[in-house]
């Protein structure tokens, strides 16, 4: 991942944990202040007319309240977690975008070749090795590929852009998809400790 979208994620995790943390608080402090006032008032009203009805319904209130608070809290998480799961979409929608461009562009193909040196620094590439792109990569995967003998094959699966190569007789893969860089960004992301409620 590049350090310009790097420093995207890391600015957006700011954002949406300073957004998320403010939102919550905001709405929390509000329901809180609302039911303790309620409660201060019938508790008021109890020792006044020290009527047990009226401290039964002081009770109802309280438990009313007390209920009341809760459901805010619930919703207020909730309404800053689609906000942060809508934010984030975004953002990764943005570097899926930016992803099309890079493989559409003259960069694309050197990153194909670095793949494929990258794949034959860590299991020599030859004979038996298996290895695949999406469709539209075709072309320049063979082009890439040649010179290790390998003829490369379509998969369905990647998506993104990328080259996956398999070992078959050895049961080793070594997948340097774009599909699977992105997919493990996003869940890192998104498992962060602070991206959470």
């Amino acid at each position: 991942m590049s350090e310009n979208n790097s420093l995207k994620l890391e600015k957006l995790r700011q954002q949406i944990e300073n957004a998320a943390v403010a939102e919550a608080k905001r709405i929390t402090d509000n329901a809180e202040k609302q039911a303790k006032s309620i409660i201060d008032e019938e508790l008021e009203r109890a020792k006044k007319e020290e009527n047990t009805v009226t401290l039964a319904k002081t009770s109802k209130l309280e438990n009313d309240e007390r209920k009341r608070v809760s459901e805010s809290r619930y919703a207020a998480d909730r309404k800053v977690l689609l906000h942060r799961n809508a934010v984030v979409d975004g953002l990764f929608d943005d570097i899926k975008t930016e992803l099309a461009e890079f493989t559409a562009s003259d960069k694309y193909k050197k990153h194909l070749e670095k793949c494929a040196e990258k794949a034959d620094s860590e299991q020599k590439l030859g004979d038996g090795v298996l290895a695949y792109c999406r469709k539209r990569d075709m072309e320049a995967a063979e082009s890439v590929l040649a010179k290790y003998g390998i003829k490369p094959e379509f998969d369905r699966n990647i998506l993104l852009g990328g080259l996956l190569f398999k070992y078959p007789d050895k049961g080793i893969f070594i997948d340097l998809t774009l599909d699977s860089v992105f997919e493990s960004e996003r869940e890192a992301f998104s498992s962060r400790s602070e991206m959470q409620l």
